[in-house]
């Protein structure tokens, strides 16, 4: 049985009908677009971007209602469904790793179940998006016109949408489900009877794409190369300083031995010493700030030796291309997302934290959580990595 409108965590999302043409700003994450909005269309926003818009300057004079988007979807009569063949559209929001998770299952709804599977993007990751097969091409851009999905006669748009705002963000207790298995359950199908190779990401690249990877490798070294990153999306999950100087100086090891270089990337400047240290091992590029988009970064992954970097976009984009990997892990366990990743190692020093894994940001508190929350500026997790160990873990991968 399938329902018209599937929600995890919905009442985060809102229905905003405006009064006028406006044009509003929508942010996620570090990234923000601007998006116009047509008077009388019911639009679906998240919740942080629609209680930002409600406190936006003068918003009396152009916000017409606001509403949450379950209490509106709950009173659809229920409806059963066959996915098989069917038009089903999905939407998750967050960060570039959760695009990326999310477009296995719709590659799993096209090839597996012939469904004409589509994604609602938001403006933001809709470069994640581009060139994918099993969307179509291009995506759907958010806001989105929530009456071109539910008509109010007639046959829906689609059969099925799934909004999934929260997946296992906002669980209370130290357990880690793996993120593939739980967004199956929640769309209703048994995880254990889907084949691994639809629990790994798809980014699809195009020529241009290749070609502009071509261009960047042949300004900076020349010679095949190792992509590091050193910091994720938060503080909690990004290397420690000395764990950061043990990657380095392993792979500036390793670069030399097999003739590689080593690019070490960042979307902000690296910490001082850790650009002292770049200029002092062989074989080592600092390229931070210089890979201007995620489609570059995504075609350097893709025709890379190898990466190496903490539970991060990198982790993901290289299992989409199956380019060996090895993830370095703190307060989360790597099974509870990269646990199907092909040619990946993942070192985890678990012993060294009592609360491990936690789910550090929560607002309340699971069974065992880090005492800092979301003050936490590194896990105690990567005191344990040694240069020894990312040497050997390299090792391994670049021989599997």
């Amino acid at each position: 049985m399938l329902t018209r409108g599937c929600f995890a965590h919905s009442s985060a999302l809102k229905i905003i009908t405006f009064s006028q043409k406006v044009t509003v700003n929508t942010v996620h994450g570090e990234h923000s677009s601007q998006v116009t909005c047509n008077p009388g269309e019911r639009l679906l926003f998240d919740d942080d971007n629609a209680l930002s818009i409600q406190q936006g300057a003068n918003s009396a004079n152009y916000v017409w209602e606001v509403s949450d988007a379950d209490a509106m979807l709950r009173e659809l009569p229920p409806r059963p469904l066959n996915y098989r063949k069917k038009r089903v559209l999905f939407y998750r929001n967050r960060g570039t790793g959760d695009q990326l998770i999310l477009s296995a299952i719709i590659r799993f709804f096209r090839e597996a179940l012939s469904c004409d599977a589509r994604v609602l993007s938001d403006r933001v990751h809709e470069h994640l998006w581009a060139f994918n097969p099993f969307i179509g091409g291009v995506p759907l851009s958010t806001p989105l016109h929530l009456d071109a999905v539910y008509r109010a006669k007639g046959r829906a748009f689609f059969d099925a949408a799934f909004f999934i705002e929260s997946a296992s963000e906002w669980d209370t207790d130290s357990e880690q489900p793996n993120i593939y298995d739980r967004l199956y359950k929640f769309v209703g199908i048994d995880p254990e009877r889907v084949s691994v190779k639809y629990k790994r990401p798809v980014f699809a690249l195009s020529a241009d794409d290749t070609e502009r990877a071509h261009d960047f490798i042949k300004s900076t070294c020349d010679s095949p190369y190792i992509v590091v990153q050193l910091r994720a999306a938060n503080k909690g999950r990004s290397l420690s300083h000395e764990a950061s100087i043990a990657v380095l100086t392993a792979l500036s090891d390793i670069a030399v031995k097999k003739n590689l270089s080593v690019l070490v990337t960042d979307d902000k400047p690296l910490q001082p010493e850790i650009v002292e240290l770049i200029g002092e091992l062989e074989r080592t590029f600092n390229v931070a700030q210089r890979i201007p988009s995620i489609r570059l970064f995504g075609a350097l992954i893709a025709n890379a030796e190898l990466v190496v970097g903490p539970d991060s976009s990198a982790l993901h984009l290289a299992a989409a291309s199956e380019i060996p990997a090895v993830g370095i892990w703190g307060p989360f366990d790597p099974d509870c997302r990269v646990k199907y990743y092909p040619r990946q190692a993942h070192i985890w020093h678990k012993e060294l934290c009592a609360n491990a894994p936690c789910y550090n940001f929560m607002p309340t508190l699971p069974a065992h959580k880090c005492p800092r929350g979301a003050n936490q500026q590194s896990c105690e997790c990567f005191a344990g990595v040694t240069s020894d160990d990312i040497f050997s873990a390299c090792i391994e991968v670049l021989m599997k």
